[in-house]
Formats: structure tokens, C-alpha cells, sequence
């Protein structure tokens, strides 16, 4: 299968060690970030709910092998939630 470029955003919580988990589930695979992008989200509403960032990752691979990193960046604690917008239209 072709290597497709694929980005991904991940709304995380904004904590230590959370872009080292994640990088570390690429490393891990063999995958090369080509680009990482990190905003915090600020929400003066919500005083009680934990702060929040997002994470906008690019890399290159075969759609199935990054459904699968998706996924396992689903299971590290402290991500909320995580989309491949590569195919959405944003416009």
C-alpha cells in the first residue's frame, strides 16, 4: 500500500509527558512526525474542567496502519479525543 499523507488532531489534556506519549506511539510503529503543530484551548467559561490543548500531527502511511495509531493514541490517559481530518472538507 502507498504511504498517504495523513493529519491527525487530538484534543488532549494540557499535562506534562502527554507529546512524548504520543510521539512515542509513532516511534514505536517507525512512523517520522513531518509536522506537529500544539495549541492551547482557552475556555474562561469552564473553570472546572481541565485545561485542554490541540494536537495537530502530519505523517505519512498506509491508511490502515494509522487507523491502528489512531486508536492506540485513544488509549494514553490523558487524550480526550482524536480524529484523521485528512479526507474532511474544512472548507
Amino acid at each position: 500500500m502507498a504511504a498517504v499523507r495523513h493529519t491527525i488532531i487530538a484534543l488532549v489534556e494540557d499535562k506534562p509527558g502527554v507529546l512524548n506519549r504520543m510521539a512515542s506511539v509513532f516511534r514505536r510503529r517507525g512512523f517520522n512526525i513531518e509536522s506537529v503543530n500544539v495549541l492551547e484551548i482557552i475556555d474562561s467559561d469552564q473553570q472546572d474542567l481541565p485545561r485542554l490543548t490541540r494536537v495537530a500531527i502530519v505523517v505519512a502511511g498506509p491508511p490502515i496502519i494509522l487507523e491502528q495509531l489512531r486508536q492506540q493514541l485513544e488509549k494514553i490517559v490523558d487524550v480526550v479525543k482524536v480524529s484523521d481530518i485528512t479526507t474532511k472538507n474544512l472548507m
